[in-house]
C-alpha cells in the first residue's frame, strides 16, 4: 500500500474558496493538517508554501505548494481519481468547466462582497467570524484591530452601498440559473454529483450556513447575521443548495 500523502492546507476557517478544498479532500478521503491563519496577515506562510502565493486556500501536497481552489482540487482529482469530481467525457468535463469558471469568477466574489458588507456592521461579531479557529493572544489582538482593519478592507474590495447591491442582484440572479439549471436531475452537469456542484455549494454557503458545515460559527447573537440569513430564505436555489450539502458533505 503507498503511503498517505503529507498535506497541509493553509486556509481562512470561514472562506467559501477554502470550503472547495477541505470538502475536496474528504470527499476523497485524504487526511490533512489544517492551518488557519488570519486575513490581511496570512501572505508569509502562503507565500513560502507556494512562491508568490498570496491567497487563502494554499495547500502543501508532499512539500509542493499548489494555490487557488480551482487549481488545488484539478491537483487532487488527478492524483487520486476515485472518487471521481470530474466527468470523462469531454463534452460534459467542459461544461463542468464552464460552471467552475462563471462560479470562481463571478459567483463567489458577490457572496462574498455582499456578505462582509452586511458583517462589517457588527466589527465585534465581524472579528469573531475572522478568527474561527484561532485562540490566544494574536487572535484576541486582531479583534481589537477591527475597527482599523475593517476600513482597509472596505477599501481594498470596493465595499459600499452601491456595490453591495450591485452583489446581492448577482447573487439573486445566481440563485435562479442554478435553481433552473438542476430541475431535471438534481445536479448541475448529468446525473451525478461533480466538481460544478460542490463548487456551487461552496460558493454559496454563506448564504444558509447549512447544518453539515463543519467549522463552527461564534455563538453569540448577531442582528446582522440574523437578517443575511433571512434575506435568502425562501430564495430559488436553496433546496439544491441545501440538498448538496445534505447528500454529499
Amino acid at each position: 500500500m503507498p503511503e498517505s500523502p503529507d498535506i497541509v492546507l493553509h486556509q481562512f476557517a470561514f472562506s467559501h474558496y477554502n470550503e472547495k478544498v477541505r470538502w475536496a479532500l474528504d470527499w476523497k478521503g485524504l487526511a490533512s493538517t489544517r492551518n488557519s491563519l488570519l486575513p490581511g496577515f496570512h501572505s508569509r506562510t502562503t507565500g513560502r508554501v507556494a512562491q508568490g502565493a498570496t491567497q487563502t486556500p494554499t495547500l502543501s501536497y508532499d512539500g509542493e505548494g499548489i494555490t487557488g481552489s480551482s487549481d488545488i482540487v484539478r491537483f487532487l482529482d488527478e492524483r487520486h481519481p476515485e472518487p471521481p469530481l470530474y466527468p470523462t467525457a469531454p463534452e460534459q468535463r467542459a461544461e463542468v468547466e464552464q460552471w467552475v469558471t462563471w462560479l470562481d469568477d463571478e459567483v463567489g466574489p458577490a457572496v462574498r462582497l455582499a456578505l462582509f458588507h452586511e458583517l462589517f456592521e457588527d466589527l465585534d461579531y465581524a472579528g469573531k467570524v475572522f478568527t474561527t479557529d484561532r485562540s490566544g493572544w494574536k487572535a484576541g489582538v486582531y479583534r481589537k484591530m477591527m475597527p482599523r482593519l475593517v476600513p482597509m478592507l472596505r477599501q481594498r474590495m470596493s465595499i459600499d452601498d452601491a456595490t453591495a447591491a450591485d452583489a446581492r442582484e448577482t447573487v439573486g440572479h445566481a440563485l435562479e440559473r442554478l435553481d433552473k439549471a438542476s430541475q431535471a436531475t438534481g445536479y448541475l452537469v448529468g446525473d451525478t454529483f461533480t466538481v460544478a456542484d460542490l463548487t456551487a455549494a461552496c460558493l454559496c454557503m454563506p448564504l444558509y450556513f447549512p447544518d453539515e458545515v463543519k467549522f463552527e460559527m461564534p455563538k453569540q447573537p448577531s442582528a446582522v447575521l440574523d437578517g443575511w440569513l433571512a434575506r435568502w430564505r425562501g430564495a430559488p436555489g436553496e433546496p439544491y443548495v441545501r440538498s448538496m450539502w445534505a447528500r454529499h458533505r
